[in-house]
């Protein structure tokens, strides 16, 4: 409270000094009416209704910006200028992150502490990526300056809007205090300008046409250089800059952290406390953190949380969601905000540009390149444009000034260190090398891409986004899915015979994975069986069917639900594994104390048994709790030859472990096409379903 009112003090004394230095002019008779703490009012106001609001993307409604706004962050040091060695950023990208970051608000205050008549510590020239909230952060200056909260009066110019208006600067700021009625604005404004006591925020040098900018930046130039003392800041987009400030200190707006992604979320759903708690448990859950790749961007986190409040849910389908983000920074955030920006391949398409994108984005994932340098990501740009019509392309092609031009427009492509590239979101690359790979569903480089999932688990999303892409193409994509899987085991006859015995015991993939769990689980640990008998049928309970093998009257009264009816037939089976696996868990783990309800629970199973049969086999075994090791052991192997003899169930397989690794990869390409296939368009579901767990003679 007592810095508030210090701070306001400070400020109205900028306007009452200079109403004693007008004091002294002879001529003064317009200035005797001037009630100027009413000016000092008004002109506060009008900044807070100019620039107290904004408009996310793709909402009608503006939002306080005060009531959104989260601290932004400054990097002392540019990313472009860092240095690294290719190779040692590819095997550990956190050093990227290993920079100091300063409170942007904190930078500001500290600048005009200090020596004002320093070469550039009142001078910050800040640069960003699109939607990295650069305007957001000169307008929240602005707000804090007109409530005392920064002991300055702030004067906003928007670059765009001063160099279209064709004014010159001083006028363009006069127009500013119009509404404060002023009787001579300009003596006004070139008192505080002398004096120091103002903040000048130039906003956007990278949205002015090159035609206009190089006359926007020697003004800006002649204008400090003018007014020493005064403190200046302008913005603009990182390689938006073709011009060197000696003057300026420069400085970056660092990406959102987790807890500037956490407090923005909170602020937005500020009205709705229950969806408020619905997004940040969501948001920050494992499976998505491609969106809080995006998220870490201010524009596209607004985006994500705009589409929450309409839904309460994150898409199932994040393919939408990604192209609506790009298709904010390709096109629609320019256009909201009406600028059209001078570019090196303007006769470039937006297609034509999602064709580049999309190739690199390949191109350097395959290569399992997620950073590249300059050198060779200017060749693959010129590569692709060469092949271009006349018509797509200008007559002299320069990788590097389209790939500048790039970062500047859509900062798809951003410099991490010097002369060192990638995409500014691994989503982005994720999803472009997707939809390169969907564009050309050629079976060839469809079964490259599940080859490359199956050795590499960084080639997930960029499968489950391809299957989402498709559509009527995923019949094809589901069809060379089933040979690879297929050729996992081609080569191994006792492995196809073993796949083909769970195809004569069951008729549903579900049952059939179940088998595979229970007659492997000796051989193998194999819980992706189980997993892969869950994903096939969410239904499917299998616990519950252990326990239907136990006591046949509960299984008829629980068939009553007609999604067990699938399981009833094989309850039988389930529970002779059942009371095998247990008897062998007893025997070997010396677990005495659960002998006697073993033999209990397995007297009811065998009274109840349906088949004569086998019922009779199993009366014959004998086994009691007082029983050494040895005769449980001969109690073990006569239950599996009953097994085997009656049921075709509970065989020895004896795998080798290199028998074993392919059986483990065999049911995770299983489980992981019944993923694809959750997500998938397609016209023959129900028979891709039920040819899992077959083989087909290649």
């Amino acid at each position: 409270m007592i810095e508030s009112i210090a701070l306001g003090v400070a400020s109205s004394a900028s306007w009452d000094g200079f109403k004693k230095f007008f004091g002294k002019i002879k001529d003064n008779s317009s200035w005797s009416k001037f009630n100027l703490e009413q000016a000092e009012k008004d002109y506060r106001n009008n900044i807070k209704l100019m620039h107290g609001k904004l408009r996310i993307l793709g909402n009608l409604n503006t939002m306080p910006l005060e009531g959104i706004f989260s601290d932004v962050f400054i990097l002392d040091k540019i990313s472009a200028t860092r240095r690294f060695d290719l190779q040692r950023l590819l095997e550990d990208d956190s050093m990227l992150r290993n920079v100091e970051r300063r409170n942007g608000l904190d930078v500001v205050k500290d600048s005009y502490t200090k020596d004002t008549h320093n070469n550039d510590s009142n001078r910050l020239f800040i640069l960003g990526k699109p939607g990295a909230g650069k305007t957001t952060f000169l307008k929240y200056i602005a707000l804090q300056a007109a409530d005392y909260k920064l002991n300055r009066i702030p004067i906003f110019v928007g670059l765009k809007e001063w160099s279209d208006s064709g004014l010159e600067l001083m006028d363009f700021l006069v127009k500013q205090f119009d509404i404060c009625n002023f009787p001579k604005a300009r003596d006004f404004i070139e008192h505080i300008l002398t004096t120091g006591t103002a903040i000048v925020l130039f906003d956007g040098l990278d949205e002015v046409t090159k035609k206009q900018r190089d006359n926007v930046v020697t003004i800006i130039e002649d204008f400090v250089k003018k007014y020493t003392v005064t403190q200046c800041l302008v913005t603009c987009r990182i390689a938006g800059n073709e011009y060197q400030f000696y003057q300026f200190k420069y400085m970056e707006v660092a990406d959102f952290t987790d807890e500037q992604m956490r407090t923005f979320a909170t602020k937005w759903f500020r009205y709705d406390e229950e969806k408020q708690k619905l997004f940040l448990k969501g948001f920050f859950k494992d499976e998505h953190e491609s969106l809080r790749d995006l998220g870490r961007i201010p524009l596209l986190l607004g985006l994500l949380c705009l589409n929450f409040e309409a839904t309460s849910q994150f898409p199932a389908r994040k393919v939408e969601l990604y192209e609506e983000a790009i298709e904010a920074l390709l096109k629609k955030w320019d256009v909201i905000r009406n600028i059209r920006r001078d570019t090196v391949y303007k006769k470039l398409s937006l297609g034509r540009k999602r064709q580049l994108f999309a190739r690199v984005a390949y191109e350097n994932f395959t290569a399992k390149k997620i950073f590249f340098k300059q050198h060779d990501l200017t060749k693959q740009i010129v590569k692709f444009l060469y092949k271009l019509p006349p018509t797509d392309k200008g007559e002299d092609i320069d990788g590097e000034a389209v790939l500048s031009s790039i970062e500047a427009q859509h900062g798809i492509f951003v410099e991490r260190a010097f002369q060192i590239y990638s995409f500014s979101h691994l989503t982005f690359q994720e999803y472009f090398a997707a939809r390169f790979i969907a564009n050309n569903p050629k079976p060839k480089k469809l079964k490259t891409l599940i080859q490359h999932r199956l050795q590499d688990n960084r080639w997930q999303e960029v499968l489950m986004l391809t299957v989402n892409m498709l559509e009527d193409d995923a019949d094809e994509f589901f069809a060379v899915f089933k040979q690879v899987i297929d050729e996992i085991i081609s080569d191994d006859e006792q492995l196809v015979k073993c796949i083909n015995w769970s195809n004569t015991i069951a008729n549903l993939p579900a049952i059939r994975a179940a088998y595979c769990f229970f007659d492997l689980s000796r051989d193998c640990d194999l819980v992706l069986a189980l997993d892969l008998a869950c994903d096939l049928d969410f239904e499917l309970d299998l616990e519950l069917a252990f326990e239907l093998a136990h006591t046949r009257d509960l299984a008829f009264d629980l068939a009553l639900d007609h999604t067990l009816d699938r399981v009833l037939d094989h309850a039988n089976d389930f529970g002779l594994y059942y009371f095998f696996i247990v008897a062998k868990s007893i025997n070997k783990l010396g677990l005495v104390s659960y002998k006697k309800k073993f033999i209990d629970n397995f007297t009811i199973f065998t009274d109840k048994y349906p088949n004569r049969e086998i019922k009779q086999a199993l009366g014959k075994l004998e086994i009691s709790e007082n029983e050494n090791k040895r005769n449980w052991h001969t109690f073990i192997t006569a239950l599996q030859k009953i097994m085997q003899t009656h049921c075709n169930i509970g065989h020895e397989w004896n795998f080798t472990d290199e028998q074993r690794g392919k059986l483990k990869q065999y049911f995770e390409a299983n489980r992981l096409l019944i993923q694809c296939l959750n997500s998938a368009v397609v016209s023959v579901r129900e028979r891709i379903e039920n040819s899992l767990l077959t083989f087909e003679k290649l």
